[in-house]
């Protein structure tokens, strides 16, 4: 047989088939794993069927996926995919240069993934056709050697001899080349075919290869560094060992990068072991985490999650928005406020001070919760401990959404709590969704392709345990490692209210214990769980406890119902009182979701500013109106609160004496966060000043 490629021994393997067990073909795979607690479930296994997922994954199957397709063709609105056919030799396109940011092939094959998860739902022949002549384009533009980025080869290959790689470390040329490992893995699973994944392997043969001859130049070169995750689900799929060493030491040499290279920015200043707080570029940082956790997970290095444990904690505890997002700081320094004046680096979309959570000029990058977000989904695998399951949901409904209009076509890069027409500091970016974000496209693909993969986040399973995550109406047929199968309907309004009921169809002739999350926001003693219509008994499991998985165990039947109850309610709350920009303010939440008050909801005449809220919510006072904005029913609230009169500030007035308006009470209504900004230019808040 002829090759396509000279690519040795890694590409004859990866012809040969390989046998797929339950949960082998899952997003991440964690089957056999040796540190972690859990695996998910396929692909394909789970499917949304109404409501809030249902409503969302139609948006992504039927309008971003094919609108950011649109866009990624466009030679004037991206240029992405004409870097590929220029690099490929397919296709002459304009002046046949590359254009656009260097992460542009990273961000395309993000957005191949998201299309690669819509196939594995709908099966759909178009796409599959459509994925392969687009994997024929990227192998062209591949080089011989595996490296593959359009920036680098498009020059090179039109004879310029100055054109080297790793000429900059702001290349990602690494990042670019893991994005396509973890879309190889994905498209693998769901086709069967092996035409990305030789290509994966093309790239993750050549960073070995640096690893081995150069290790210093790569490890200065991990920027974003996606190849982590990559190469650690490379060796998952392939089993090919050298992945999984290479995992390893990706992270050992980044302790050779030189001191005078080495920043808090990019976390390499330190070895990871010695990191004690999250710190510089937010992306960086949590996509660092995650494949930490990922190399973690098959080495059992303890030393490992011991660093993870502490910056985990040091984020939930310090650094983390109410909605679930981070990277509070659009510049700053880090060291900040050292004794030593010369370690002081500067760093620029990062984490900021313990308690320095900015809410007008808040930064929260969309790609930076969405890396926080898998790298508490692997943390949550590691552990089981359902705290990072609750740190998950936060991100994904408060985080992750609000980064793209609900109708799907326009993108923040950047999320504030707050926006204000009367603040006219000149900000990089846009405090608006804007259509396209040419310099730097990365969230908007990042961001379609999570909820393109949401529904594979609700279950994991292991040995005879069904593990429940997340809520949502939806459907379940799956099977353990070993055969055994189980399927089950979901049905819930969830995240509207919280009844929540499953209905068993198949399940097998022994003891399986159905775990569910007590989601932490809940009240205690406000959650109850029935079997078959009967309240379990306190010796049958004891009573639910917000923050941890509650336990129901039996041999299950066909037509078996068991059913979670949660309490929802509005709440108030308020922020610890080191975090200067809410003392004296609070935020709503109902369930799971944080809400804002746009302007467009408050009486004519009335400004955010002149708006106050109680600390307490008497039974009675709140009411749940729908709502549909755009192409989403959500849920408003209509909570009672108060408006002061107040006069304009004057043009240059920093301070004046204080005066107390007219003071009238009046009816608030509060949207969820993740839908403002859908019904035209607003302003906004999430803190309000409490009364």
């Amino acid at each position: 047989m002829k090759l396509p490629f000279a690519l040795g021994l890694s590409f004859l393997t990866a012809l040969v088939p390989l046998t797929l067990r339950g949960g082998e073909r899952s997003l991440i795979d964690t089957t056999r794993s040796p540190a972690a607690k859990m695996y998910m479930v396929d692909l394909a296994d789970v499917k949304w069927t109404s409501g809030f997922w249902a409503e969302r994954f139609a948006a992504c199957q039927h309008t971003m996926v094919p609108h950011l397709w649109e866009i990624f063709q466009s030679d004037t609105d991206s240029h992405a995919w004409a870097n590929f056919l220029i690099a490929g030799g397919v296709e002459s396109r304009g002046d046949n240069k590359f254009h656009g940011p260097p992460f542009n092939d990273g961000d395309f094959l993000k957005w191949f993934e998201a299309l690669a998860q819509v196939y594995a739902v709908t099966r759909d022949p178009a796409i599959d056709a459509q994925m392969d002549r687009i994997i024929a384009v990227v192998a062209k533009a591949q080089r011989e050697d595996g490296y593959l980025h359009t920036q680098t080869v498009i020059p090179q290959r039109q004879g310029d001899p100055k054109v080297k790689e790793f000429a900059d470390r702001e290349h990602f040329e690494t990042y670019n080349m893991g994005h396509l490992m973890t879309a190889a893995c994905v498209h693998y699973r769901v086709t069967g075919k092996t035409t990305m994944l030789d290509l994966a392997r093309k790239a993750a043969d050549y960073i070995d290869g640096l690893c081995t001859r150069v290790p210093e130049e790569l490890a200065r070169n991990a920027i974003c560094p996606s190849h982590y995750m990559g190469v650690i689900e490379l060796y998952r799929v392939t089993r090919e060992p050298r992945y999984l060493e290479l995992g390893r030491k990706l992270i050992e040499i980044r302790s050779l990068v030189p001191a005078e290279v080495g920043s808090d920015y990019n976390q390499d200043r330190l070895p990871f072991r010695e990191l004690t707080t999250a710190a510089g570029h937010a992306v960086r940082a949590n996509y660092l985490y995650a494949g930490v956790a990922d190399v973690f997970a098959e080495s059992g290095d303890a030393t490992l999650l011991r660093t993870l444990g502490v910056l985990a904690d040091n984020v939930a505890g310090t650094k983390l928005y109410i909605t679930g997002m981070t990277g509070a700081l659009y510049d700053g320094a880090s060291p900040d406020g050292a004794k030593d004046h010369k370690s002081i680096q500067p760093t620029h979309q990062s984490y900021g001070r313990d308690y320095q959570l900015p809410n007008l000029t808040a930064y929260n990058e969309t790609c930076a919760t969405i890396g926080y977000a898998m790298w508490n989904w692997r943390m949550l695998t590691l552990s089981g401990d359902a705290r990072y399951a609750d740190l998950f949901e936060q991100s994904l409904y408060n985080g992750v959404l609000p980064g793209i209009s609900l109708e799907g076509k326009d993108y923040f890069y950047v999320n504030p709590l707050r926006k204000s027409a009367d603040f006219q500091w000149p900000m990089r970016w846009s405090r608006s969704r804007m259509p396209n974000i040419k310099s730097s496209f990365c969230c908007p693909p990042n961001v379609v392709r999570t909820i393109a993969e949401a529904h594979n986040y609700v279950y994991s399973l292991s040995a005879d345990t069904l593990w429940v995550h997340l809520y949502a109406a939806s459907t379940l047929d799956t099977a353990w490692t070993d055969g055994a199968r189980i399927r089950l309907r979901q049905d819930t309004n969830y995240p509207w209210d919280g009844a929540i009921k499953f209905t068993i169809d198949e399940a097998p002739a022994r003891p399986i214990k159905v775990r569910l999350r007590i989601p932490g926001w809940s009240k205690p003693d406000r959650a109850v769980v029935t079997v078959n219509g009967d309240a379990l008994a306190d010796g049958l499991g004891g009573r639910p406890v917000p923050g941890t998985y509650f336990d129901v165990t039996r041999t299950w039947k066909a037509g078996d119902t068991l059913e979670l109850k949660i309490a929802f309610a509005p709440t108030v709350w308020e922020a610890n009182p080191l975090v200067e920009e809410t003392r004296n303010q609070v935020a709503v939440r109902y369930g799971p979701l944080v809400y804002c008050l746009e302007q467009n909801d408050l009486p004519e005449g009335v400004k955010l500013d002149d708006v106050s809220l109680g600390r307490w919510l008497k039974a009675g006072e709140c009411r749940t109106v729908p709502l549909q904005i755009v192409n989403a029913n959500v849920l408003a609230l209509k909570l009672p609160g108060w408006t002061q009169e107040a006069p304009a500030w004057a043009a240059g007035e920093l301070y004046r004496e204080a005066t107390l308006g007219r003071v009238r009470r009046t009816e608030l209504t509060f949207v969820p966060y993740f839908a403002w900004g859908n019904r035209g230019d607003t302003d906004m808040s999430v803190w309000i000043p409490a009364r």
